[in-house]
C-alpha cells in the first residue's frame, strides 16, 4: 500500500503559528498539513516509504497573500495595455505609448485604441499631467487614453473625446482633456469590450505571475460581475492557476443578482470564491479627489478643493445595511479623513440595525490613510478591519506637501492601528503599486521616508501579510499559517528574512519554489 504522506525536511520554516512557531519538517497528506515539528519526528509520523522533499536548509514562510489587488487591470497591463510606471518624463510616456500603438496595430490598418496606465504626474519631470494635446502627438486618428497609476484620473486625446456627447464631454475638462472618477467611466465605454479569450488570457497571465512571486492567495476587486467569468472559464477548462482567489465583486451586483441567486460572502470553494461587496467612498490623494475634511494644502488654483464625495452619508449607510442583511462583508474604500468617517459612520449603522448576527461581520476599510486618533479609535473599537498598502508610504512622498503636517503624522499610522487592536492584513493594490513582497515588506518594516516611529518588526508585517491576509477573507482556518489541518501552501526564499536589517537586504531576496496544497506549482 502506498504511503499517502508527503514529507518536507530540513527546513528552516517559520509557521506563524504560536503553538509551534519555528519547525524544521512538515507532514503533507492529500494538500493539507498533518504534522509541524522536527525532522526526526515528522519521519517517525509519516512512517515508511513517504515520499520526501528536501528543503536544503532554506527559510520557509506560509505562502503570501495579497488581500487588495486588481487581477484584470493587472492583466490588462500585460496583455493591452502600455504600462507607463516609471516613466519620468511626457516624452517617456508619448514614447511608451506610440510602441504599444505599433505593437497593438496587429491589423497594419493603423487603427483601434490606444491605452496606457501607470503615470505619475508627480513624478514627471514636468510635474503636470499629460495633457489632450499632447497625446495628440501619438495620434490624432486614433483615441488614446491613459490612466494615472491610482485609477482615479485620466487623460484623453482630441479623437477620444470626439466620441463623447457634449452631456459627457462636461464631466470633466475637455480641453486638458482631464477625467477624473465616474467621469472616466464616460470615455471607458467607448473602448471595444474584450473578448472572453482576451479577459481570460488577462487573469491567466496576471495570476501566473502572482504566483511566481509567492503569491497563493488574492484578494481582488471586480469592476463588473461579468468579470468573474474569466476566472469561472479558466476553471471549467482546468486553466485557472492554483491561487485562491477572494473576489469582490460590486456593491450593486451583491446585493441585486448575486444576492437573488442565494449567492453572499463565502460561495464557492477553496480556489475561487465570493469575498466582500465593493463601494467606493472617495478617490486618492494622487488626484486630489480623496475626500477631506479640510481643503488640500497643494492646490491654490482650487483652494476649496477637498476631493470628491461619491455617496451621500445617508445613502452610504442604506447601501451598508442592505449588504449586511443580505451575508455581505463590506469592502470599502476611503482614503480621506472624511470619507473614512462617513464609512465608519455606515458600517456602524449597519451594525447597529441589522438584524444579522454581526458578531464575525469582518467588515474591511480599504486604505484608511488619514486617520486621525478618534477614527482609529473607531475602527478598534468595532473591530473593523483596516487593508493596508505599505508601499504608499515609499511611494507617495508628496503627502506632507499635499495635505499638511498635521495630516500627514495621521497617514498611514500602521503602528498605532496594530497597537490598538485593529485587524490588519496588507496588499499592494496592484497595478497601483508592484505585487512583491518584498517590496511589500520592506516598505512595512523600514518605511522610507517618513513616520519611522510606524515601523512594524519584520514578524508582525509578516503576519499581517499571511494570516492577516487570510482572516480579512474568512479563511484563518484554511490557510495564512503553517499549522496542521490547514493547507500546505508555503514558499521558499533566497535567503533569511529576518536576518535582513535594511531594505535593501529585503528587496534582495527572491521566490525560489511555490507550494500550493502540498504540490510544488513554481520554481524559479
Amino acid at each position: 500500500m502506498t504511503n499517502p504522506h508527503t514529507l518536507f525536511l530540513n527546513g528552516d520554516i517559520t509557521t506563524l503559528d504560536d503553538a509551534v512557531p519555528h519547525a524544521t519538517a512538515l507532514v503533507v497528506r492529500d494538500g493539507r498539513i498533518v504534522f509541524v515539528g522536527d525532522d526526526e519526528d515528522a519521519e517517525a509520523f509519516a512512517g515508511a516509504g513517504a515520499a520526501r522533499t528536501d528543503l536544503s536548509g532554506r527559510c520557509v514562510v506560509p505562502g503570501f497573500c495579497d488581500a487588495h489587488l486588481h487581477v484584470f487591470w493587472w492583466g490588462l497591463l500585460l496583455t493591452r495595455q502600455a504600462d507607463l510606471t516609471g516613466a519620468d518624463s511626457i516624452d517617456e510616456v508619448l514614447v511608451w505609448l506610440s510602441d504599444t500603438a505599433r505593437m497593438s496595430d496587429k491589423s497594419g490598418t493603423g487603427d483601434g485604441w490606444i491605452l496606457g496606465r501607470g503615470f505619475d504626474q508627480d513624478k514627471l519631470r514636468e510635474n503636470r499631467f499629460p495633457t489632450r494635446t499632447d497625446l495628440d502627438r501619438v495620434s490624432t486618428t486614433r483615441p488614446v487614453l491613459i490612466t494615472r497609476v491610482c485609477g482615479h484620473a485620466a487623460v484623453a486625446n482630441s479623437a477620444a473625446l470626439a466620441l463623447l456627447t457634449d452631456d459627457e464631454r462636461a464631466l470633466g475638462e475637455p480641453e486638458s482633456g482631464l477625467y477624473t472618477e465616474t467621469a472616466i467611466a464616460a470615455i471607458r465605454r467607448y473602448v471595444p469590450p474584450m473578448t472572453n479569450a482576451e479577459s481570460d488570457d488577462a487573469v491567466s497571465q496576471a495570476l501566473t505571475l502572482a504566483l511566481s512571486r509567492g503569491f497563493t492567495a488574492v484578494g481582488t476587486l471586480l469592476d463588473t460581475p461579468e468579470q468573474m467569468g474569466a476566472y469561472l472559464r479558466l476553471k471549467r477548462a482546468g486553466k485557472l492557476p492554483p491561487v485562491r482567489v477572494s473576489a469582490h465583486p460590486p456593491h450593486k451586483a451583491a446585493v441585486g443578482s448575486l444576492a437573488e441567486n442565494g449567492i453572499a460572502t463565502g460561495f464557492g470553494d477553496e480556489f475561487l470564491r465570493y469575498g466582500g461587496a465593493k463601494l467606493f467612498t472617495d478617490g486618492s490623494l494622487g488626484a486630489r479627489t480623496a475626500y477631506l475634511a479640510a481643503p488640500y494644502s497643494d492646490d491654490p488654483a482650487h483652494p476649496d478643493n477637498r476631493g470628491i464625495r461619491i455617496y451621500d452619508p445617508e445613502a452610504l449607510k442604506g447601501m451598508a445595511l442592505d449588504a449586511q442583511n443580505k451575508g455581505w462583508q463590506l469592502v470599502i474604500h476611503a482614503i480621506g479623513d472624511q470619507a473614512v468617517r462617513e464609512t465608519l459612520d455606515a458600517i456602524e449603522y449597519a451594525l447597529d440595525r441589522s438584524d444579522r448576527d454581526n458578531t464575525y461581520h469582518r467588515h474591511r476599510v480599504e486604505h484608511a490613510s488619514i486617520l486621525p486618533p478618534d477614527l482609529l479609535e473607531r475602527m478598534a473599537r468595532r473591530k473593523i478591519l483596516g487593508v493596508l498598502q505599505p508601499q504608499f508610504v515609499t511611494s507617495d512622498t508628496w503627502s506632507g506637501e499635499r495635505v499638511g503636517a498635521e495630516r500627514a503624522a495621521n497617514t498611514y499610522p500602521f503602528r498605532r492601528m496594530l497597537d490598538a487592536g485593529i485587524p490588519l492584513a496588507l496588499s499592494s493594490d496592484c497595478p497601483v503599486e508592484i505585487a512583491d513582497p518584498f517590496l511589500c515588506l520592506a516598505a512595512a518594516v523600514f518605511r522610507h521616508p517618513w513616520s519611522p516611529d510606524e515601523c512594524l518588526t519584520m514578524r508582525e508585517a509578516l503576519r499581517l501579510y499571511c494570516v492577516g491576509g487570510a482572516y480579512a477573507a474568512f479563511a484563518e482556518t484554511e490557510r495564512g499559517s503553517l499549522s496542521v489541518g490547514k493547507f500546505a501552501d508555503f514558499v521558499t526564499i533566497s535567503g533569511d528574512l529576518f536576518a535582513c536589517e535594511t531594505r535593501e537586504a529585503v528587496t534582495a531576496l527572491s521566490v525560489e519554489t511555490v507550494f500550493v496544497g502540498g504540490r510544488q506549482v513554481w520554481a524559479s
